[in-house]
């Protein structure tokens, strides 16, 4: 006699969420609160799961694999960085791109090793920031002969800066490595270094090399508006156009 319809068994969904409140907004705002405790390179997708109370084929279900997470936590970061068009010249506009994309950046400290050093965040693919770019560069005076070059270069100018001020310290005992690196620094030879040990009180733990802090202790704001309105100097000189540097 053939069992009831009552009587199956139940259809095996592995992996469909069966709590209509997990979605994959929650999963990527999940992820990166995770990513602020721990780090990046701690992140897992089964804490991540952990803090959801579900099982990680849920988080599967929504997200294809741990790369496709971060994207998301990435473009989750980026969401708007990037400046409207139309507010002042090409250099306005640059300078309020970097801007906003350090003041993002700094809200989620452990981001900057993500976004830009790993080509898993490329999976965004935020095109509202390479169109942006694009055109402030056509803008600028960047033709095809030049034009690939100077992207990649306003690229990493904004990336690059806050991937090293951001840098994490050492997970094996940081405020011990901390210590003994401002030793060292302190202790560097005067009659070996002498142009660097004259200008040490200025450098000190607030230049790259010699840093026992990041920038989230000990931002380097100055810094970063220097390193803003040289690379625009520059980048200007480079695309061979000559403008006002009042923009």
């Amino acid at each position: 006699m053939p069992p009831s319809a009552s009587s199956k068994p139940a259809r095996k969904t592995a992996g469909r969420p069966t709590n209509s409140t997990i979605t994959r907004e929650l999963i990527v705002e999940v992820a990166l609160a995770q990513i602020d405790r721990v780090g990046i390179h701690a992140f897992s997708m089964r804490d991540v799961a952990r803090s959801l109370d579900v099982y990680p084929s849920t988080i599967y279900w929504h997200l294809a694999s741990k790369d496709a997470l971060l994207a998301e936590v990435s473009n989750l970061v980026m969401a708007g960085v990037v400046p409207p068009r139309g507010e002042g010249d090409w250099r306005a506009w640059m300078r309020k791109l970097f801007n906003r994309y350090r003041k993002s950046v700094r809200k989620h400290p452990n981001v900057a090793q993500l976004i830009g050093a790993q080509l898993a965040s490329n999976g965004a693919l935020s095109t509202d920031l390479i169109e942006g770019v694009i055109q402030a560069l056509l803008e600028a005076g960047a033709t095809e002969a030049n034009l690939r070059e100077a992207y990649n270069c306003v690229i990493s100018a904004m990336m690059g800066f806050m991937t090293m001020e951001l840098a994490p310290l050492p997970t094996d005992d940081p405020e011990g490595w901390a210590t003994a690196l401002e030793g060292r620094v302190r202790s560097i030879d005067p009659l070996a270094n002498p142009t660097l040990v004259r200008y040490l009180p200025l450098l000190a733990n607030r230049a790259f090399i010699l840093r026992w802090q990041n920038g989230t202790d000990v931002p380097l704001n100055s810094s970063f508006d220097a390193h803003v309105e040289i690379f625009l100097s520059g980048l200007e000189v480079f695309l061979g156009r000559k403008t006002s540097p009042t923009g």
